[in-house]
């Protein structure tokens, strides 16, 4: 039976668990090729040696201790909400256990890499994979990560300043469920947790998860229905040049401490809960931005292999976390200095684990970052993407052996999505649109690339890559709901930039010089209705509609089109509109609202039941010559399900044209209502705009004509 609320949970399956009824803490730690594990407690998060050490037990790859709360009652009183700070100094073949051991001492030491690639160093501690918080980040406490590196301070303790595991119990929510909507029911609405709120002047946590649970009410008047936050898990933010997106996660069970409100140690997942709460009473799904394919570790410095970043999955077990080749050099497909093992049962194991933990704290979906890294089926430092053999064909079947249910993306149920990435940086056949399976939703390039393509190169494309982006691009998904269909998104222009400007900024830090994009030679006519047929051609395709939050309030970076390392006003959300973008922004959320509120554009019926037209209302086959003459400016098409029928006219070159509406309707005794035409910013669901020269507006009666003028798309609605 269907509940409205769900349990969280703090235990995961390895890392740091509590078990009232023995009153005793858990630890567990996977390494494969580790052969020993002290387990340091700390009663301070900096500034002091280990209050305790303990020696853990190997069980079949699994490193286990466990401590009962009178033992460690001097340190901390953990059932009053103390936090408890750990960590793990690990060794194996490359440097090995001696009794007596102290840090610094060099004995067991052989070599700071082997043949196999072990990085195993117990003067650094690392910190647990698994552990829901961490104390503090690495950078804060040495700029240069000098003392977390494999070069000349090797054998020097960093344990006074090593970030903490943190462990604490938190009671647990019930969170409130959303109602059951299919995937290709959702307004996608992506954002950075950070910026969505630091420039309101009605949210007083900003930037934060209770800042953005502030804000849900305003979320769901822009009509967004899953709100998809960029990367939460905890990342180095002052990496290199800054880090303010969140694509090089540290750990995967916690979430970013800067931006929790509160500050305290292990209250950053009670915030987020209780933003999950908060969203969801508004009936707004939430979705993360997940980053399997790479680490924010295992960074190699000047060339040099056996000079490496050494904070946890490294130092617990290099060989089965990373990829790398028999010279130490890190494969790095992701294009992030490193490519996780994902075909390895370590990262396999971390994939599930922690879809299941966030799962449990109320999310909804999850967006994978350049997914076809988690098809690769090899360990070594080779590539082979296999959708079948790989983690990804079986994700759905190791969710649901633990009665987490994932939903196909036209299922409305009681359960999850899945949002793959369908790409990576490099590696062979990288590309893999519409290769996932069929549980899986996939970023749409190609429906990205035709909907820009419609106002800033018209005369390249015709009007096959126009039919297939409205049907959901067949010649890709056998399903159209498998499609996630946007303008833009984080990587690249902004909604706003992309019709502002002919090239990037001079200023932006990297940043594709291909997209498409144009300034319109100046022109702010042309420019707005660019803006208007991108939505408008968005909200008509079939599939799922995703956009940049900031993009509904036509936010501008200034031309930066990689802005990933500003943490400042260039990516914080502007709310003071111009009076020009408020008339946008409400056209806008008035195409969100009408895609809402007409199941046609998410059914089937929709795309199955499409009929195309010349501007002499002829049906065109589906094999006709029309589709693929570039120089054909103008088609339109009628569609219907059992409650409705729309009608929907596209004029993609530089003349007017005047076409006849289909007769069908007429015959039927139903007529044309004018919902919008993007040659202007009026918008009315419900009647007619624009009144031709009849006796009675919006009904088209004799000629039973219409004139659409150059680069406009007009959608009607066929009724009594």
């Amino acid at each position: 039976m269907f509940q409205n609320t769900l349990q969280t949970t703090s235990n995961t399956r390895f890392g740091a668990s509590f078990d009232a009824q023995t009153s005793c803490i858990n630890f567990s730690l996977f390494s494969i090729n580790g052969t020993n594990v002290l387990l340091c407690l700390f009663d301070k998060p900096k500034g002091e040696d280990a209050v305790l050490t303990i020696k853990m037990t190997k069980e079949e790859d699994i490193f286990r201790a466990s401590i009962n709360l009178k033992e460690i009652s001097n340190i901390k009183n953990i059932l009053k909400g103390e936090p408890l700070y750990y960590g793990f100094r690990v060794f194996g073949p490359n440097y090995e256990y001696t009794e007596n051991w102290n840090p610094g001492n060099k004995d067991g030491f052989k070599t700071k890499r082997d043949e196999f690639n072990n990085r195993f160093n117990p003067n650094k501690l690392a910190f647990d994979p698994y552990t829901k918080e961490l104390s503090h980040l690495h950078i804060d406490v040495d700029p240069k990560l000098e003392n977390f590196r494999s070069n000349e301070k090797y054998f020097e303790d960093n344990q006074k300043i090593a970030p903490k595991s943190i462990f604490k119990i938190n009671s647990d929510i019930e969170i409130i469920k959303t109602s059951k909507r299919a995937l290709n029911d959702e307004i996608i609405g992506e954002v950075h947790i950070k910026s969505l709120t630091m420039l309101s002047d009605n949210v007083d946590a900003k930037g934060t998860f209770k800042g953005a649970g502030e804000f849900a009410k305003y979320v769901k008047s822009l009509g967004i229905t899953m709100i998809e936050f960029l990367p939460v898990f905890e990342f180095d933010d002052k990496e290199d040049i800054g880090n303010y997106w969140g694509y090089m996660p540290l750990c995967y069970f916690a979430p970013h401490k800067k931006y929790a409100f509160n500050k305290k140690d292990g209250e950053a997942i009670v915030e987020f809960r209780e933003m999950v709460n908060a969203l969801h009473r508004e009936d707004i799904k939430v979705c993360l931005d997940v980053v399997y394919n790479h680490t924010g570790e295992a960074r190699i410095y000047n060339g040099n292999p056996d000079d490496v970043n050494l904070f946890s999955y490294a130092l617990i077990d290099n060989q089965i976390y990373y990829k790398s080749d028999k010279n130490g050099f890190y494969a790095a497909n992701s294009g992030c200095h490193n490519d996780s093992n994902t075909a390895g049962i370590a990262f396999k194991n971390i994939i599930v684990d922690s879809l299941e933990y966030w799962i449990k704290q109320g999310v909804d979906a999850f967006r994978f970052d350049l997914a076809t890294s988690l098809m690769d089926t090899k360990t070594d430092s080779s590539v082979y993407y296999d959708k079948n053999r790989s983690i990804v064909g079986d994700l759905k079947t190791r969710l649901e052996e633990r009665g987490l249910k994932v939903n196909l993306p036209d299922e409305a149920a009681d359960g999850i999505n899945l949002i793959a990435e369908p790409w990576t940086c490099s590696g062979y056949n990288a590309y893999q649109l519409g290769n996932f399976p069929e549980f899986f939703a996939e970023w749409n390039d190609i429906s990205r690339n035709t909907i820009r393509a419609f106002s800033t190169r018209s005369k390249h494309i015709d009007f096959l890559s126009l039919k297939n982006l409205i049907t959901g691009t067949p010649q890709k998904f056998n399903n159209p709901s498998e499609s996630i269909n946007y303008v833009s998104c984080h990587d690249g222009f902004t909604l706003w930039d992309l019709n502002s400007y002919d090239k990037k900024a001079p200023g932006t830090c990297g940043g594709s010089d291909w997209e498409l994009c144009s300034s319109y030679g100046g022109d702010k006519n042309l420019r707005n209705k660019a803006i208007r047929n991108q939505m408008a051609l968005l909200m008509l395709s079939s599939g799922c509609a995703m956009v940049q939050v900031d993009d509904v309030l036509l936010h501008s970076k200034g031309g930066n089109n990689n802005s990933y390392n500003i943490d400042g006003p260039v990516n914080y959300i502007n709310f003071n509109l111009t009076e020009e973008k408020q008339i946008l922004s409400l056209f806008i959320k008035s195409l969100i609202d009408f895609r809402k509120n007409h199941k046609i554009f998410k059914s089937r019926q929709y795309v199955e039941n499409m009929e195309f037209y010349g501007h002499l209302a002829r049906p065109f086959p589906d094999f006709s010559p029309f589709w693929t003459l570039t120089d054909m400016n103008f088609v339109s098409f009628a569609s219907n399900n059992e409650e409705e029928s729309i009608f929907v006219a596209i004029n993609k070159g530089n003349n007017n044209v005047k076409f006849i509406l289909p007769k069908k309707a007429f015959e039927e005794n139903k007529n044309y209502y004018i919902v919008f035409d993007t040659k202007n910013n009026e918008f009315n669901p419900d009647g007619v705009l624009y009144k031709p020269d009849k006796e009675e507006p919006g009904q088209y009666e004799n000629e039973h004509t219409y004139t659409i003028e150059p680069h406009t798309l007009v959608l009607m609605l066929i009724k009594d």
